[in-house]
């Protein structure tokens, strides 16, 4: 694997010169160099999956929206990357139009035109990885977000307990800093099983799901320069509807599970020593979290 460190000045606002980075009309592919976001995970060469970015329109500014790294052979991303701040909030509410993603072919990604089946009798939900919720600043913004690249089956037991309250978590952390950078991701490594798409397409079930975040708040006096992490691991499996600390890890402990590093630029903003003091904290054991 290869890890793409890009310093960046420490200038403040530092959330905001990270967040509202002008991004390429066109996506970033492999050959091509991965930029310095501080939400990224590293990326590895040679053939395998490729890497996706797309920007948006906000009050006639340029955010960058989302990032992602899809799996031809598995049809799914790995995961998507993205930050979050009430820029990215407003009023536009569900777009529901689900479609084909307009940076890939559509016989290459999925038709997420209505559920997934298995055997013809069991249905798996379609599950944003960033959420519908996370970008309502235009009807325009919130439709990127019902691309079949940002799309997993998941089944209802975990979607519709732990996962939509994690989700909302997520959601309350970022309107209480200037930026959260979060990580959405499936496993798909030891899967064996798949589900059909609408063009009965065949498309991997993960094994499990998991959320990283790095949140900054300029004015925190938690954490190291500005900066806090969490992890969430979820087997891919029902869950009581119930958050708890017991679900929670370091980054550096979801790292090892994954196998390939998260947040691969944050030592190029806050140097190595406090990158891993952050990566290696126990989320259980910070408050903030949990209020």
């Amino acid at each position: 694997m290869r890890r793409f460190f890009h310093f960046v000045a420490l200038l403040l606002p530092v959330s905001l010169l990270l967040a509202c980075s002008k991004v390429p009309a066109t996506p970033n592919v492999q050959g091509r160099k991965i930029p310095h976001w501080l939400e990224l995970p590293e990326t590895a060469d040679g053939i395998g999956p490729d890497f996706f970015s797309r920007n948006c329109k906000i009050s006639g500014r340029t955010f960058r929206n989302y990032s992602y790294y899809w799996d031809y052979s598995n049809r799914v991303s790995l995961w998507v990357a993205y930050p979050l701040n009430s820029s990215y909030f407003g009023d536009s509410g569900r777009s529901e139009t689900w479609g084909y993603d307009p940076y890939l072919p559509a016989a290459k990604q999925q038709n997420v035109s209505g559920g997934y089946s298995k055997n013809g009798t069991v249905w798996y939900q379609r599950v944003q990885q960033l959420p519908s919720n996370d970008r309502t600043a235009s009807d325009e913004i919130n439709a990127t977000t019902f691309y079949g690249t940002n799309i997993v089956p998941m089944i209802h037991d975990l979607n519709e307990s732990v996962w939509s309250t994690i989700e909302g978590k997520v959601h309350s952390w970022a309107a209480l800093s200037d930026t959260l950078y979060v990580v959405s991701g499936c496993v798909v490594k030891g899967a064996k099983d798949y589900v059909l798409d609408r063009s009965r397409e065949k498309i991997t079930i993960p094994v499990a799901f998991y959320k990283a975040v790095l949140r900054y708040s300029k004015n925190s006096t938690q954490g190291y320069n500005g900066y806090m992490g969490a992890a969430f691991w979820y087997e891919h499996e029902g869950y009581p509807d119930t958050f708890s600390k017991s679900q929670s890890m370091s980054i550096a402990a979801l790292e090892k599970k994954l196998g390939y590093v998260l947040f691969v630029n944050l030592p190029g903003v806050t140097g190595e020593s406090d990158a891993e003091k952050i990566k290696n904290e126990n989320p259980a054991a910070v408050n903030w979290w949990w209020r």
